[in-house]
């Protein structure tokens, strides 16, 4: 499965592992249906490395999962899927953020 974003450079194509992760899939493509990343910034640019973007405040505190909107605060944020592990093999690769306890909101990083 694809998801397609259009941007103000270009139209990005992802393509997501709904096998090896349905519950981060599942967040990634609910939040796309809201329409929630709908204007984000990408706040965070390193050349030749990454881009960061998915904080609707575009300032890398802020975001939440698509949980939370389902079953409250306490919801923010859902536990990391970490089997099987994907590695960064190739440029374009994408992974949800890590709030720095092994949890997701809607932060991604290409």
């Amino acid at each position: 499965m694809a998801v397609l974003l259009e941007t103000t450079v270009g139209d990005l194509v992802i393509d997501l592992y709904t096998e090896e992760r349905p519950r981060t899939c599942l967040n990634f493509l609910k939040l796309c249906k809201v329409k929630y990343y709908n204007y984000c910034l990408f706040y965070n640019v390193q050349r030749d490395f990454m881009i960061q973007t998915g904080d609707p405040m575009g300032t890398g505190c802020g975001g939440e999962s698509i949980f939370c909107q389902l079953y409250g605060d306490q919801a923010r944020f859902f536990e990391a899927e970490k089997v099987p592990i994907i590695k960064h093999k190739k440029k374009g690769t994408v992974s949800m953020v890590n709030n720095g306890s092994d949890q997701h909101g809607s932060q991604f990083l290409i």
